[in-house]
């Protein structure tokens, strides 16, 4: 763990050394000084390079596109109306300033740009030469700011994240709420774009479609040039955005997918070829590759007053990359609020594991519609079976929210779904079905394994069968190791070794276990463990047990620092413990000696050290001692209770015998005996002062009859 750390920082640096390094070589000379217009090919080349297997995703949608292309010709001809595509937008603001904190004003304003440069209404679309004016184009693309959040919660279509991190837009942090920035909604159902502060004089990029990064796939804009009131010129007319939404709709610059030439191409017929990109404003014509450059497409490097067109070609390339790579955009309902619209938002119960076979379900009722909700049909089922329903009345408003108590259920141990949908809202046909049903899987406990219980990691799959792990960050968590182990050849343990983190929280809990009609009940496991650090560092072990189904939990052991080493020397290095190097850890389960369903869990807390092991896993119990009715009646008596040392025992039996009063201590170990001859009872007095303090069981037999009592020693 120690010896990676110089090497992220140098890979960091590196990272951010690369800006510079680029913009040597795709810097243009404008009149407000150095600038990347696009990124957009820096960033898919960057994409490739971490992970091949995008340029094969890449080339596998192209080829897809031009195939649908060659297809719609077909299809297309006589028909003279396709149908508008309208594409729902997020835009996320992340913003460092108070000047990066864009209004709503700036937002509408570049939706108005793209509505207009796509659909062809721009005021300057009259200054087109006339050599091109017949292959520009309507391309019938919309664009709407999204009514609806991705669960269905109404929204503006603007999210706003205020962060830490400078030129967060450069590398992958803006689209990571854990890095600053924040996590993308659903790419098949919104156009994401993420307005932020850029360095290196970047305006924006994209990723054509299939080349994004896991969690990127939407358009990056510097929050200079966004919108037009008080943007940056002479880029403050909003074509920024339309160039990298262009990307985003998979066309390429006008010059071709390479640094230029008259050998490139864009791959779309009817846009002249090109030398190379045109920056500020040229005068038509601008002749290079035997032709005049179509300098005013949008997808060419001109100032935003210069931009004015999109071609027939370029229309039919966009509206295929819709069809075949963002279909999901077509049946989006997120710019849609219906009239009559509700679902089911949150099943309450059941969840988890239920300790009773009988349960009251419970769900949240949300209106997502526009008009008050008054009556909507619940419908539920379990396991897929017979289908009930439950009619509901009320008034909520809009994205309001009901507690709704459904009919008491009862089945069988073991796992179980429990689907519900709701239907028919304000007695109408639901205007958007996508958000009325909802599931969850619970499991009723059936009782547990019986003791004794064993686990020495010896199979290889881990967890093992009726185990389960908790890993909340989905790093590092416990695992299965051969490098070490008490007996046999395998343990479990925590690789803090690399497991850059603190604080971070791993847990593995056992099967549930049966330990009723236990007097005590032991749990035994080995620990290894070492410090890396002198002071200050320590990863910390903790065991809980519940016997609620994991309601609710106690913690009965906890260990850290040097109270929890079993090797007394630091280790600088990643530890692998010895056979030498093991130690014996006990825990007392007996208060859960009457109890059927138990379960019992590890919690490791990590903090920058070294390696924890855990091997053999005991726990064994002694069985309950008889409590017969007689006791019920007083024949046993134990005072006081709890005991700081002198304890009295008084015993009446039904039938003179001989009276045996054994002593255990909570390990079922034999600690003191006191007998009395034929007698019917008596007081007795014990003396524990010279025990340890804990929990202790009084076992009297006689006249037929064997009682006892717990007792607590302080």
């Amino acid at each position: 763990m120690k010896k990676l750390l110089p090497i992220v920082m140098f890979l960091l640096l590196q990272t951010v050394s690369s800006w510079g390094q680029q913009e040597a070589v795709t810097t243009l000379e404008t009149e407000s000084g150095k600038i990347i217009r696009c990124f957009t090919t820096e960033k898919m080349a960057e994409a490739v390079a971490k992970n091949p297997d995008i340029r094969k995703r890449q080339a596998l949608t192209e080829a897809r596109i031009n195939r649908y292309i060659e297809q719609e010709k077909q299809a297309f001809k006589g028909r003279t109306a396709p149908p508008v595509y309208t594409i729902p937008v997020v835009v996320h603001i992340i913003y460092r300033t108070n000047a990066q904190n864009l209004s709503n004003q700036r937002v509408y304003e570049q939706l108005q740009v793209l509505n207009e440069d796509y659909r062809r209404t721009n005021s300057d679309a009259g200054n087109v030469p006339s050599d091109f004016a017949g292959i520009v184009a309507d391309t019938e693309i919309e664009f709407c700011l999204a009514t609806k959040d991705p669960s269905n919660n109404a929204t503006t279509g603007i999210t706003r994240t205020q962060t830490t991190v400078t030129n967060i837009g450069g590398g992958s942090s803006y689209y990571s709420t854990a890095a600053g920035g924040i996590n993308i909604w659903d790419p098949t159902k919104y156009l994401n774009i993420w307005v932020c502060e850029l360095g290196g004089g970047v305006l924006g990029y994209t990723y054509t479609p299939g080349g994004a990064p896991n969690g990127a796939d939407g358009v990056v804009i510097g929050y200079q040039y966004f919108g037009k009131t008080g943007a940056s010129a002479p880029y403050n007319g909003g074509r920024t955005t339309t160039h990298e939404v262009g990307h985003w709709l998979n066309l390429q610059h006008v010059w071709g997918a390479g640094n230029g030439g008259c050998n490139q191409d864009d791959g779309v017929s009817d846009t002249p070829l090109q030398d190379q990109s045109n920056g500020g404003c040229p005068s038509h014509p601008s002749a290079s590759c035997g032709s005049s450059d179509m300098f005013m497409n949008y997808m060419d490097y001109v100032n935003d007053n210069c931009m004015n067109s999109f071609t027939v070609g370029q229309k039919t390339r966009m509206r295929a990359a819709i069809d075949i790579a963002r279909p999901g955009l077509l049946t989006s309902q997120a710019c849609v609020i219906a009239s009559d619209d509700a679902g089911i938002s949150e099943i309450n119960s059941p969840s988890g594991t239920i300790c009773s076979a009988t349960f009251l379900p419970e769900v949240t009722v949300k209106n997502y519609g526009a008009s008050p909700l008054t009556s909507v049909v619940i419908n539920y089922q379990i396991d897929g079976g017979m289908t009930m329903t439950q009619n509901w009345t009320g008034n909520l408003s809009t994205t309001q929210t009901a507690l709704v108590q459904l009919p008491q259920q009862t089945v069988s141990g073991g796992a179980h779904t429990f689907t519900v949908w709701t239907s028919l809202p304000n007695g109408n046909v639901d205007g958007d079905g996508a958000n009325d049903q909802t599931s969850t899987s619970f499991t009723i406990s059936a009782g547990g394994l019986a003791l004794p219980f064993t686990e020495g990691f010896e199979g290889t799959t881990f967890p093992s069968t009726d185990w389960s792990a908790t890993n909340p960050d989905n790093d590092v968590t416990w695992a299965r190791t051969t490098t070490a182990s008490k007996t046999g050849s395998a343990s479990m343990f925590m690789d803090n070794w690399d497991y850059p983190a603190n604080g971070e929280q791993d847990w593995i809990t056992l099967p549930s276990l049966d330990m009723s009609n236990s007097a005590t009940v032991t749990m035994s496991f080995e620990l290894s463990y070492a410090l890396y650090s002198a002071s200050g560092f320590s990863d910390t072990l903790r065991v809980w047990a519940s016997d609620d189904c994991g309601q609710t939990w106690t913690q009965l052991y906890e260990k850290s620092g040097t109270a929890l080493t079993t090797v007394a020397a630091l280790s600088t290095v990643e530890f692998v413990p010895g056979t030498g190097d093991w130690r014996q850890e006990t825990i007392d389960l007996s208060t859960y000696g009457n109890a059927s369903d138990v379960k019992v869990r590890f919690e490791h807390v990590c903090d920058y050290e070294n390696n924890l092991h855990i091997d053999d896993i005991n726990i064994t119990s002694t069985p309950a001692l008889n409590v017969v009715s007689i006791e019920k009646k007083g024949a046993l008596n134990v005072y006081p209770n709890p005991s700081t040392g002198q304890l009295n025992v008084d015993v009446q039996l039904a039938t003179q015998d001989e009276i045996v009063i054994t002593v255990y201590n909570s390990l079922g170990q034999e600690v003191s005996q006191v007998k009395d001859a034929k007698v019917l009872g008596g007081n007795y007095k014990l003396d524990f002062s010279k025990l340890a303090k804990g929990i202790y069981h009084i076992q009297v037999v006689g006249g037929g009859e064997t009682m006892t009592k717990k007792v607590v020693l302080r």
